[in-house]
């Protein structure tokens, strides 16, 4: 039988690179809203203040898409969950590329910085890779949807 000595052709599989990088859990109550994600799924949550709004960062495994728990406060943007997509190669090209599909820019391309207590501006490591933190935008979607995009230029 020939089929015992044919080689069996491998598929190549090509993998999309990941583009959500970050989520945001809003919080009416930033502290309550830490204890409850610490109790209920054994997480730890570190606090850091970035931009001047509390940040409650999930200690997530190497892999797994991270994201915040964020004071809400009295801030512009409010809702639900925010999904963050990769903004590689350029924020400004794909926000161009929303206002021309339909969508709307909340916060155009901001840095992400941490204030000091002496008022100088540092930008730390991210919490997705390690590197340097780079920018972030939010933008609604057509069906308004609040959405965010986070990138390094």
């Amino acid at each position: 039988m020939s089929w015992f000595g044919k080689k069996k052709k491998e598929k190549k599989v090509s993998y999309v690179k990941q583009k959500l990088r970050w989520f945001e859990i809003p919080a009416r109550d930033f502290h309550r809203a830490t204890v409850f994600y610490y109790k209920v799924f054994g997480m730890q949550i570190d606090e850091l203040e970035l931009n001047g709004i509390k940040h409650g960062i999930f200690k997530l495994g190497e892999g797994q898409v991270k994201g915040a728990i964020i004071d809400n406060g009295d801030t512009e943007i409010k809702g639900g969950p925010v999904l963050f997509f990769d903004g590689s190669p350029s924020l400004s090209e794909l926000e161009s590329r929303i206002i021309a599909n339909g969508g709307q820019i909340l916060v155009s391309k901001t840095l992400i910085k941490n204030e000091t207590t002496e008022g100088d501006s540092v930008l730390p490591e991210n919490f997705i890779d390690g590197s340097r933190l780079g920018y972030f935008a939010y933008f609604l979607d057509t069906e308004g949807n609040k959405m965010g995009l986070y990138g390094s230029s």
